[in-house]
């Protein structure tokens, strides 16, 4: 119990630390990273303004906004589920994790699932690291497998999106202990931290939208609204 108490505090601890820093609202930097052809904006509602973007490299489609407030991971992981858009299927974005029994290694500076610079690689690196290390082109605090502070280290380049923040919760549970869940910060660490915590989230949808079909609830409203619409012009014209 006392081991546990002092993983809590060391992790509530650095969790002040990354969310009292925040983050910058970055512009998209042409040049930084591949999401100028990686991450393909898509109009679900075709409304002429872009909802979120499809990653062709992780074949998911990334909501375009985050959330506008802190959640514990019960919360984030509720929210990130709702339906959007007439489709269903969202979720908190997953963390690989590398060791056999999930377990992780904070002062580690490269090459594991947990720490500075994780894994971002398509085949084993999570969700969150791909998109801040490999689409944005972001720079982790440390420079990988060393001590040596990096110049331009943080969310310098959002893309797109919008209110990119801080720190933010992975759908992903720790292993050890289920009363933690992974979390990824833009200091570029992956590390887990308790559910009361309070965070940010992302939500994700498997494929592309482009080629998913609206729920069936949402034809139904169509059809409804349609009929309405139908009834009311009938009406103005017997009136006339």
């Amino acid at each position: 119990m006392h081991k546990l108490f002092k993983k809590t505090f060391k992790t509530a601890t650095l969790l002040g630390a990354f969310v009292a820093v925040g983050a910058t609202q970055a512009a998209g930097v042409p040049g930084q990273g591949t999401w100028q052809t990686t991450l393909q904006a898509r109009d679900i509602d075709k409304d002429g303004t872009t909802d979120a973007f499809y990653d062709t490299a992780l074949n998911i489609t990334w909501l375009r906004a985050g959330s506008t407030e802190f959640m514990d991971w019960s919360t984030a992981d509720a929210w990130a589920k709702l339906d959007r858009f007439g489709l269903s299927g969202w979720r908190l974005p997953t963390t690989h994790v590398t060791t056999a029994d999930g377990s992780c290694d904070y002062s580690s500076t490269g090459g594991t699932s947990c720490g500075y610079n994780p894994l971002s690689d398509k085949a084993s690196g999570s969700e969150m690291a791909h998109l801040f290390f490999q689409s944005l082109g972001n720079k982790s605090f440390y420079a990988p497998g060393t001590n040596d502070v990096q110049a331009d280290w943080g969310l310098t380049n959002t893309g797109d999106f919008q209110n990119l923040q801080s720190n933010y919760w992975s759908g992903t549970e720790y292993a050890p202990n289920s009363y933690f869940a992974w979390h990824f910060s833009t200091f570029g660490i992956q590390h887990y931290a308790n559910k009361p915590s309070s965070l940010w989230a992302l939500a994700v949808r498997p494929g592309d939208v482009a080629a998913a079909v609206p729920e069936p609830q949402t034809y139904a409203m169509f059809l409804a609204g349609l009929g309405l619409m139908g009834f009311v012009a009938r009406r103005f014209r017997k009136q006339q």
